[in-house]
């Protein structure tokens, strides 16, 4: 069940930007399949936030909902159970996602990587600004940079192909 699990977690993750803290707390009533939506009740500064997810999340979340009523502890409302009945909360998610990191021959991962990484893709994709911080539960334009800055120039390049202006 783990894999089904560490594979929602990291497709949310680098999805949506969602903060490490905040995939750890989720319950399943914050989960709406239908509507493909997380609600995060308890943001950073205590706000909360919906955030909409793609069908790939989706499909990995409901193959995860699946083997999770077989677990021990299917009852609880936490959305994310731990191997062998033990509770999973944030500890137990940045151990398992340095463990998938590590099999996957990523160096120097650390959980918060897949928060800046989703915020390049979502404005490489041509996502706005405003979209990408009300996603992020970014308050402040500031933190939007702070995220985005280090691929800034990976953007700008790619932008200028598209836009082709030495054509004119």
């Amino acid at each position: 069940m783990h894999h089904r699990r560490d594979e929602a977690i990291i497709r949310l993750m680098f999805e949506t930007a969602i903060r490490s803290g905040e995939v750890a707390d989720l319950h399943l009533d914050d989960v709406d399949l239908i509507s493909r939506l997380i609600t995060i009740r308890r943001g950073k500064g205590g706000r909360g936030r919906v955030i909409p997810i793609g069908q790939a999340t989706t499909e990995a979340l409901l193959r995860y909902l699946a083997e999770r009523e077989q677990h021990p502890r299917a009852a609880s409302p936490d959305l994310w159970l731990g191997n062998r009945g033990k509770q999973f909360g944030r500890e137990g998610l940045s151990r398992a996602l340095r463990r998938r990191a590590t099999r996957a021959g990523v160096q120097g991962f650390r959980p918060h990587r897949l928060r800046h990484t989703a915020a390049h893709r979502w404005l490489a994709a041509g996502g706005s600004e405003s979209g990408l911080m009300a996603i992020a539960g970014w308050t402040r334009t500031d933190m939007l940079i702070r995220y985005t800055r280090a691929r800034a120039s990976e953007r700008a390049a790619e932008e200028a192909r598209r836009l082709n202006l030495g054509a004119i």
